[in-house]
């Protein structure tokens, strides 16, 4: 099958001056970036192509006999987005077509277009499409642009014979599932040409009709449902082009507020528009292809499916899930999501579980999150299910509570609030004591779905933010939980949610945190399980472990130490803290434990103003990303300032070279002899943050009920050396930081310092104000 690239042997360079006949085409997709035409969706799509068409007819007039220009794809099918491939055919019945394709393509090419082309005679077109199912399908869509209508004909007819011979729907569902295997859940970053519930999906419906036409049999026009999807598709598509001045089809998060801009909307109301079409794409697709999701056998599957009406216009008495079957539905992967939607696409959850139809498709615009809400609590009750099989210790918690049923229903239920405005978890509280109700459950389950839902944010939060050696914060949790066995749940509920919620909201650190919080608090709500994360020390143990010799050595050492000091300590640790102090020699000592799941790295010296940003700012341009800190300042002025840290690229442990050039680093940046600075921004070009939101810095100070602690959130967005300059922040404004605990999520950090030393007699409000003034954006 010849193809212009082997008949054209001029391949036009970059510098070549664009061709003057498309001068009206570049133009008007220049224009795009400041002109929206119409509501930016097929008006766009229709005017480009219509500018495109009248440029090749132009171009080619007069056209000799025997040739034809046939557009394929998103231009045949008049979708030009404005960066769009432009895909071509020149159709031919001459003997020598190669001038010709030169004439076409070469000024093309000279403008820079990305050009899908090929020269074909009619059997050779028929070939292709017999050879190559993507061929087949782009050959029913194509659409003559300019010359013999004749020729043009002959082809379809080739292809018409192809198609009646060839079925298109078997190779229609199994791209259908390739899509669904690739993507289990719909997406917020979804790519709207080829993603799940994309554009790709609407164009297979209108192949399938294109075939039945072709070979004379009655089709249905598509539907409004369709058409309505589409327009919202295009319209994302085309805003995404624009703002991204290429060709790009993913809904990433730094390019939602552009595309929101270019169509004149709030980003809200484009993304909630753009999830319900995906949604309801992936819908049509079920009902015009049941078979892509494959049915599992057994008699309650037969059950359910046997009195629930395959279309919604089907006369049929249903009732909505009985709890057994919702059970199977949630234990079902993907066949019981599909049940689950038919029985609400016939209104039959209409009383059970109404708020279904406002998270059903509600976009959430935070990059962290990785999917609409409806298809997280689907991705988190698969999650759940993972955990429920799993041969380890979340398996073992599953098998102690021993109520499956009720875990899948806390997944599916505990963001059921959100998009009601208000707290989402104290609204969903209601709504899933309620759902529990009339499904019949007893009212001690109700309270176990309910109060899940109301504090299923409680363990990430805590175990991120507070001071978990503090036995107050730990017996206020365990007050506030009341149950082991609702611990449980809600230590299952934060894995599973943490996981759903996106790759950077769940890892070895968060769920040692995580563990380490729910054992403690087990201890107090009279769990067997061993205190092995139980720390804390006395003076009294310390001493008994040192020689005589150096017993008033280490209890002046901790008698200069904050009252907290040993609260987190074993008395291994403060004789390998003094240890570390007796061998500093120069400005600072730094000594590297071994520990599960990451290092510890303990840095000690005389203090002095910036020596804590220096510190960080080594460890930033040496790529070490801290986790946790506890900064601790003795009586005599000594800092002894602990890091759980890990590599800020591959995670893990750090290698023992690169904690020698830290070392280094951090005495040559205090002796003034090394910039940090300059090497944290060299580290920053290097390796840019893929989304970095523009949101200004904001800080939220709070005091601890439990420990007393004034803490402050901050919540900016990442980049490399982010806690040095946060740290240089808060000792300018003359703020003390005893524990940091480090957050880095998609693009941002939410950052808690536990603070002390406040100055302006502890006004939280303007503290606020001076530290988030004070943080570049």
């Amino acid at each position: 099958m010849p193809c212009v690239s082997a008949l054209v042997s001029e391949v036009p360079t970059p510098s070549e001056k664009r061709t003057s006949f498309l001068v009206d085409f570049i133009d008007l997709r220049d224009s795009l970036r400041h002109d929206r035409i119409g509501h930016g969706g097929r008006e766009v799509s229709q005017e480009l192509t219509r500018s495109l068409d009248r440029a090749l007819v132009n171009l080619l007039r007069p056209l000799p006999d025997g040739l034809a220009v046939v557009a394929l794809g998103g231009y045949g099918r008049e979708e030009l987005s404005p960066y769009s491939d432009v895909d071509l055919m020149l159709l031919h019945e001459v003997d020598d077509a190669s001038s010709f394709a030169a004439e076409l393509f070469r000024p093309l090419w000279d403008a820079r277009l990305r050009v899908g082309h090929s020269v074909r005679t009619v059997k050779e077109a028929g070939a292709a499409a017999r050879e190559n199912f993507d061929t087949q399908t782009t050959l029913l869509t194509a659409r003559l642009v300019h010359g013999s209508a004749d020729l043009f004909d002959a082809m379809k007819t080739q292809v018409a014979a192809v198609t009646k011979a060839r079925p298109l729907r078997r190779y229609l569902v199994e791209a259908e599932r390739r899509r669904r295997d690739e993507t289990p859940f719909l997406l917020m970053a979804t790519d709207v040409k080829t993603g799940r519930g994309g554009l790709r999906t609407l164009q297979s419906f209108e192949w399938e009709r294109r075939r039945e036409e072709m070979i004379g049999r009655f089709t249905a026009e598509s539907s409004d449902d369709e058409a309505l999807a589409r327009e919202s598709l295009m319209r994302v598509r085309n805003a995404l082009h624009v703002s991204a001045r290429r060709a790009h089809d993913v809904y990433d998060p730094e390019l939602r507020d552009p595309v929101a801009r270019w169509l004149g909307e709030d980003a809200f109301d484009v993304a909630a528009e753009l999830m319900a079409a995906i949604d309801s794409v992936d819908r049509m697709a079920i009902r015009r292809w049941p078979e892509v999701v494959e049915p599992r056998r057994g008699s309650l599957t037969r059950r359910i499916r046997a009195r629930i009406p395959r279309r919604p216009d089907q006369p049929h008495a249903v009732s909505p899930p009985t709890a057994d079957e919702l059970a199977w539905i949630l234990e079902s992967g993907e066949e019981g999501q599909e049940t689950f939607a038919r029985f609400w696409e016939r209104g039959l959850l209409d009383h059970l579980l109404p708020e279904w139809d406002v998270v059903r498709a509600l976009p959430q615009l935070e990059p962290f999150h990785s999917h609409p809400v409806g298809a997280h609590l689907w991705r988190t009750v698969a999650e759940m299910n993972e955990l429920i099989a799993e041969d380890g210790p979340y398996g073992r918690v599953a098998a102690e509570i021993g109520r499956d049923d009720l875990l899948r229903l806390a997944a599916f239920l505990h963001d059921i609030g959100k998009g009601l405005g208000g707290d989402h978890a104290a609204k969903g509280a209601v709504i899933a004591g309620a759902f529990a109700r009339r499904l019949g459950l007893s009212e001690a389950d109700a309270e176990i779905l309910s109060r899940s839902t109301e504090l299923h944010l409680l363990l990430p939060l805590a175990a991120t933010r507070r001071d978990l050696d503090d036995p107050a914060v730990i017996d206020e949790i365990a007050d506030e939980i009341g149950s082991l066995m609702q611990l449980q749940v809600l230590h299952l509920l934060t894995v599973a949610d943490s996981r759903a919620t996106g790759p950077s909201m769940w890892n070895s650190w968060k769920a040692t945190l995580v563990r380490t919080l729910v054992h403690r608090s087990a201890a107090r709500l009279g769990s067997s399980l061993e205190r092995a994360t139980e720390l804390g020390t006395s003076l009294d143990e310390v001493l008994a472990t040192v020689s005589p010799d150096r017993v008033d050595q280490v209890r002046s050492h901790v008698e200069q130490m904050p009252d907290d000091y040993l609260r987190s300590l074993d008395p291994e640790d403060v004789i390998r803290h003094l240890d570390l102090i007796d061998a500093t020699e120069g400005l600072s000592n730094l000594g590297v434990r071994a520990a599960s799941p990451f290092d510890i790295v303990t840095v000690v010296g005389p203090s002095r103003p910036g020596f804590r940003r220096l510190v960080a700012s080594a460890f930033a341009a040496n790529g070490v990303d801290v986790l946790e800190a506890r900064m601790l300042t003795r009586g005599d002025g000594m800092v002894l300032d602990a890091f759980v840290v890990r590599d800020d690229r591959a995670g893990g442990r750090v290698d023992e070279d690169r904690w020698h050039r830290v070392e280094s680093d951090v005495e040559s940046a205090l002796a003034g002899a090394v910039d940090t600075e300059e090497k944290v921004a060299t580290r920053a070009a290097a390796y840019r943050t893929r989304y970095v939101s523009g949101a200004k810095p904001t800080v939220t100070a709070s005091v601890d009920a439990a420990s007393g602690d004034v803490i402050l959130v901050v919540k900016c967005s990442d980049r490399v050396g982010r806690l040095a300059e946060i740290l240089s922040v808060l000792s300018d404004c003359g703020v003390g930081i005893r524990l940091a605990k480090l957050d880095s999520r998609e693009g941002e950090v939410v950052d808690t310092f536990h603070v002390t030393d406040l100055e302006g007699g502890g006004d939280l409000a303007a503290l606020e104000t001076r530290v988030a003034g004070g943080i570049s954006p």
